[in-house]
């Protein structure tokens, strides 16, 4: 198996990101230029998967750096899942958040990856402008 190095995003990875982003069907994260806004917003927090030199994998997380953190993004790669990778991304970046807790909204199919952590089940909504 090969080694999965994590790392902090850095804007090259952009287009990789938007490549895997096409694969997991996330439409509005397929733009590089996009994915470079996201990672690098304030309070934004980004961590990408390598194993060997190919992107298998990133997640993105907005905190206070304080108390409160939203995860916004988690993908692997489809050939990738099952390895841990999702766990490393998801830990590397909740730490990097400096926050207590995080917060984050998933569908019913990745619920189970979620529920292996410390949780508290909460209901929650993606809210729209204008709706």
């Amino acid at each position: 198996m090969t080694t999965v190095d994590i790392r902090p995003f850095e804007e090259p990875d952009a287009a990789t990101i938007a490549r895997l982003s096409t694969t997991v069907q996330w439409p509005s994260l397929t733009d590089a230029a996009v994915v470079t806004e996201v990672c690098s917003a304030p309070g934004s927090v980004a961590y990408v998967a390598l194993a060997g030199d190919r992107l298998v994998g990133w997640a993105q997380a907005v905190g206070d750096g304080v108390l409160q953190s939203h995860l916004s993004f988690l993908a692997v790669h489809p050939d990738h899942r099952r390895r841990g990778i999702g766990r490393l991304l998801l830990v590397a970046t909740f730490q990097a958040t400096g926050t207590l807790r995080m917060d984050l909204v998933t569908d019913a199919a990745a619920a189970g990856f979620y529920e292996r952590f410390a949780h508290k089940p909460m209901a929650g909504y993606r809210l729209y402008p204008g709706a």
